[in-house]
């Protein structure tokens, strides 16, 4: 299995992926993918789409990448289906340090919940489970989401939460109902976020 560097392009908010050996992956003739490009250009720039566990990419010529029977990667798809669907796992990210618009997210002192607004953060430990991931404080609790949408980091069993690299250097988390984690205006971690926005993207 190959490992490769995902990079959000800042203005465009497209992704590139880049080997070991500094190259990019490049749409080419036909709507195959090589990773042969030396140099960033409109053919090495992917749309990504989220879709919870799973991503698809959308080359420059508007099709969607796919994965051929002779295992080759090709843009040629019009629609998603299930050739069409990759997992993305993240390799070298297994601490996660959560920065939003109001501050870092930190243990509440007196309860089960998590702060949004503290000068001072927490390091939280990223598990990969099939294309979304369980986060675990130091104590070795898990995060989960409460009935009233309350984001709780004392749970004895893993919850899934999917990361979406949505900018350069921010992301978002949706937990299971499909709602984005933001910080609500008291300082308090919730997961009711319809859009990904300020309040619901993170430094990371």
């Amino acid at each position: 299995m190959e490992t490769f560097q995902m990079e959000i392009d800042k203005e465009s908010k497209k992704c590139k992926f880049r080997t070991n050996e500094g190259n990019y992956w490049m749409l080419v003739a036909h709507g195959g993918i090589q990773s042969t490009a030396k140099e960033v250009s409109a053919n090495t720039m992917f749309d990504i789409v989220w879709l919870g566990r799973r991503v698809a990419l959308q080359a420059s010529n508007g099709k969607y990448v796919c994965t051929k029977k002779n295992g080759q990667l090709a843009a040629v798809s019009d629609s998603i289906g299930v050739d069409e669907q990759f997992i993305l796992k993240l390799i070298n990210r297994p601490i996660l340090i959560l920065r939003g618009e109001n501050g870092y997210v930190c243990h509440h002192k007196n309860s089960n919940t998590l702060d949004a607004n503290r000068s001072i953060y927490d390091i939280f430990t990223l598990q990969f489970s099939d294309g979304a991931y369980h986060i675990k404080g130091a104590g070795g609790q898990f995060w989960y989401v409460s009935s009233t949408g309350l984001v709780c980091s004392d749970g004895d069993t893993p919850e899934d939460f999917c990361i979406e690299f949505l900018e350069h250097g921010r992301i978002g988390i949706k937990g299971k109902s499909g709602k984005y984690l933001r910080g609500d205006q008291g300082g308090t971690l919730k997961c009711d976020g319809e859009t990904a926005d300020s309040s619901s993207l993170w430094e990371y």
